[in-house]
């Protein structure tokens, strides 16, 4: 589909990169006026009548963005190593990631480099984009069927999501052309599409969006250091709440990319601080049961060892769950001195795995729960892409250290601990680029 006739959309197009052009490519398209008699006009694409197919094209944007996202965050930080001998490989690997590589300027396609910025804001712009449009109509232009509210839910919903995302792995971001953001500000309007999400899931009586929607709130609120009430939101999420990206075998922007990355394409494995894990008992930890394929990869000294929790193209992603929202208010009642209630909640996420056996907080102090907790998020929340949020949010270390010797690719790992602002942001974006 082309994009609309319209000056501001061609710079958005630009600075998020979605036609990854080169700078010079965006000046000609920001400054010349464009013809196209075969294009779509906004009135014939966005109109009520295509409400339910805008939302349902916003939340497929999202979900491209998010299982890329749980592979490039995974590489970042420390659940996933690199397999593929190339140099841009190592460099996302080894945390020494060049301002105009992929991640910044990826699409949504069979990427051995992780897309993370364009991806995230895309899935941001079209949820808003369907958030404003929704709130320009009225419920009598809706087809049949179609309930306003409900999609004004979902859309808010998904766009909070885009930006928590953003805010957890990018360093800074940018929304509309607008000025250089920082975490907290990110999260800060994540928390206004997750307001606005409550509200409506609320009216229209929608449970899944409401839980979905509670949950980012919670993660949202967490990051804003504010676990009181995080707590709150996630207190009121049921026992089996789960809301998945689900793959599809066919369509390569909805497939389980970590299926793809390991399994497929052996540009991943699952990096070896999260090889036989066990638990208290000994036994093995079913939350990060992983295989050795027994193949090599072609970076030096390599080896391929699969997630068993992705075993196909088609396998569902957690966006949110139940045992996420325990965890939270494990570490809200932390925080309040309520070191049972931490325990008790270590142990509702942990439900259903005869496994794990049951933790006690007796004889421990706030700082050794906490801890537990911290390992309790890496394990539950295994690739599903928490674990370079987490490692931000908490201080926690990045191994190897920044100088250590990278193997294989030579050089050393770098400082990065984020996704910079990449070139195509800084470039092409004004606001920004005007007050560099």
């Amino acid at each position: 589909m082309r994009l609309l006739p319209s000056r501001a959309r061609a710079a958005i197009a630009c600075a998020t990169a979605v036609a990854a052009a080169a700078a010079s490519a965006c000046t000609d398209i920001t400054t010349l006026k464009q013809e196209n008699p075969g294009q779509l006009s906004a009135s014939t694409l966005y109109a009520p009548q295509n409400a339910q197919l805008i939302v349902n094209g916003a939340i497929a944007d999202f979900d491209c963005a998010f299982t890329r996202y749980v592979v490039g965050s995974g590489l970042l930080s420390d659940e996933l190593s690199n397999a593929i001998g190339s140099v841009d490989n190592y460099n996302y690997d080894a945390r020494r990631l060049l301002t105009n590589a992929d991640y910044g300027t990826g699409t949504c396609g069979n990427n051995q480099r992780p897309p993370i910025y364009t991806t995230l804001s895309v899935a941001r712009a079209s949820a808003d984009t369907a958030l404003a449009r929704l709130r320009e109509w009225t419920d009598a232009q809706m087809p049949a069927g179609v309930n306003r509210t409900r999609l004004i839910g979902q859309a808010a919903t998904y766009a909070g999501y885009s930006l928590v995302l953003l805010g957890e792995g990018m360093c800074t971001a940018a929304i509309n052309l607008g000025p250089e953001l920082q975490p907290a500000q990110l999260f800060e309007q994540a928390k206004i599409r997750f307001d606005s999400a409550v509200v409506a899931a609320t009216a229209a009586n929608d449970q899944p969006t409401l839980n979905l929607a509670l949950l980012g709130r919670a993660r949202t609120l967490l990051n804003l250091k504010n676990p009181a009430a995080a707590a709150t939101d996630a207190a009121r999420i049921p026992a089996g709440f789960v809301a998945n990206m689900v793959g599809e075998g066919t369509n390569n922007r909805r497939q389980n990319f970590v299926f793809i990355s390991i399994n497929q394409s052996n540009w991943s494995t699952v990096d070896a601080s999260f090889r036989g894990l066990t638990t208290e008992s000994g036994a093995a930890d079913p939350r990060v049961a992983v295989t050795n394929t027994g193949r090599a990869g072609t970076a030096q000294g390599s080896q391929v060892w699969t997630a068993d929790k992705y075993g196909s193209l088609t396998a569902p992603m957690p966006i949110a769950r139940y045992a996420e929202a325990q965890l939270i208010l494990a570490e809200a009642r932390v925080a309040a001195g309520d070191l049972a209630g931490a325990a008790a909640a270590i142990n509702a996420a942990r439900a259903g795995r005869a496994a794990l056996g049951t933790y006690s907080a007796t004889g421990q102090t706030a700082a050794q729960v906490q801890a537990q907790i911290v390992e309790e998020r890496r394990r539950e929340l295994f690739l599903e892409g928490h674990r370079l949020g987490d490692m931000r949010r908490l201080n926690i270390p990045f191994t190897p250290a920044a100088g250590t010797a990278y193997p294989g690719g030579g050089g050393v790992y770098g400082s990065q601990t984020c996704f910079p602002l990449p070139d195509v942001e800084r470039i092409n974006n004004p606001t920004i680029a005007g007050g560099a």
